[in-house]
Formats: C-alpha cells, structure tokens, sequence
C-alpha cells in the first residue's frame, strides 16, 4: 500500500491528525483513523499526497460540468479534477458544479480543485465516496429539491476529506435517510449545514478541526454518534425547530461551546 504524507495548506492554522507510522505533519499532531487517511490518497498516482502539495501527477481539465448518469460509477482513478471553465472560487451563488450525479450514481477515488460549487445531488441512491477537496469554494457538496420538487433520500457520503471552506462544505437543504460517515473537515467555517427538509441524517465517525461551528442546523432532524471536534467554536448549532440527537460518543478537544439551542429547537445531548 501507498504511503501518504498529509500537508496542510500554507494558510491553515488548525491542528491535523496523522498516523506517525505513515506520515508526518508540520503542525501539532494527533492521533486519528489511519484507514480514512489512506483511503483519501488512494489511487493516487505518487508515494505521497497532499492537500495543496504532492498532489496526484494525473491532472485532468474540466471546463464544464461532469454529470453522472443514473446508475453511472464514475470512478476517477486517483487523479486530480481541475476546474478551468466559467465561474471563481468565491462565495457567489449560482455557479457551475463540478460533478452531477442523477440518481443512483457513484463518484469516488479522486481530488478535486477550484470547482465553483463542488458536486450537485440530483437523485436519490447517491454515493459520494473517497474524495479530496484541497480548496473548498461555495460548497462542495450540496442537495436541495429535485427537478420536479421530490425530495431525494438513501445519500451516502463517505469516507472524503475537504479543505479551507470558507463556508459550508456539506449542504443539505430538502433530503431524507442520509448517512455524513468517516469524513475529514479541516479548516471549514460550516463543515455540515442541514436546513429546514433534511430529515433523518446520520452524522457519524467524522473528524472536524478548525470549525466556527461543525454541525449547523436551521431545521430538520438529526443524529450525531462518534465525531470528533477539535479548535472549533461550536461542535452543535441548532435553531429554527431543529432537532439533534448528540450522542456521548462524541469527543471534543479545544471546543469553545459544545452545543447552543435556540428556543423552539431541540438537541439531546447525552
């Protein structure tokens, strides 16, 4: 198997996690899943791989979007998925996504860098699995309505790693029986935001550093087992009639607030 170095990007000031027996980090180090971090890297066409250096030899174009096709595997060998067509890596709102993925679609085993929006979910039966985003612009995955206004459910999201979010790297406004397991989110503002129609999402396994706050919610209901929050502001936001179920396997390092409940939301926190 491949040996992976992790490197944070230069502007990054939060603490990453590495497995001494394969990587070294230049910051403060700590612990963490060893099978996530490899998984992240593989595929990759070098030893070693990174955020923003050592990246995947294997560089690939894209000037429009990527759609995935109903019951399509798109499987991106490793390689780095470089976004040159219309758009910019700020904040602003209707720009092109990268990937599109109808329903029953797969997109796993690669990186990506400077998509716009990221990648859209347009059905249901969605996995997104294995994928490194190096430099997060207005979401990097996001779900709302369908064309037709059906709500889409049965997501997977897995196994991925993303970076330096200004805002939000996990959006889900309208969707159902939705899995967020074994993801890295470092230096994201928002790493995960569920809005007013997601309902029955499981947030598990996750490792959060350097959040403002790691799970947000305006709506919806939630549950969250096995995360891990490090120099983060708030671990969980609830308001607006949200409800979160927070369960006592999750651990916290460096967390200002742990939770913060606005009337009229419910979080269980035990």
């Amino acid at each position: 198997m491949a040996q992976c170095k992790l490197i944070l990007p230069a502007r990054s000031h939060n603490r990453i996690f590495a497995d001494t027996v394969v990587m070294h980090v230049l910051s403060m180090a700590r612990t963490v899943s060893l099978t996530l971090l490899l998984a992240a890297c593989a595929g990759a066409d070098r030893s070693t791989a990174s955020s923003t250096e050592n990246l995947p030899e294997k560089i690939i174009s894209v000037s429009e979007t990527i759609r995935v096709g109903p019951a399509e595997t798109f499987d991106g060998g490793g390689a780095l998925y470089d976004w040159i067509g219309p758009g910019d890596c700020s904040q602003n709102e209707g720009m092109p996504p990268m990937f599109e993925l109808e329903a029953g679609a797969t997109l796993h085993n690669l990186w990506m860098r400077n998509a716009p929006d990221g990648i859209h979910i347009r059905g249901s039966g969605v996995t997104i699995d294995t994928i490194v985003n190096v430099d997060v612009c207005e979401d990097a995955i996001s779900m709302s309505k369908g064309r037709s206004g059906e709500i889409h459910q049965n997501i997977i999201i897995e196994n991925s790693m993303f970076f330096d979010c200004e805002d939000k790297a996990i959006q889900i406004t309208r969707g159902r029986d939705i899995l967020i397991r074994n993801n890295e989110f470092h230096s994201c503002a928002k790493p995960i935001r569920l809005k007013e129609q997601a309902y029955n999402i499981e947030i598990t396994g996750n490792k959060i550093a350097g959040a403002r706050t790691g799970i947000k919610m305006t709506g919806g209901l939630a549950s969250a087992s096995g995360n891990f929050f490090s120099d983060t502001a708030i671990a969980f936001w609830v308001e607006q009639g949200a409800r979160l179920h927070a369960a006592g396997t999750n651990s916290f390092d460096d967390v200002v607030q742990i939770y913060r409940e606005d009337e009229g939301s419910e979080l269980i926190f035990e």
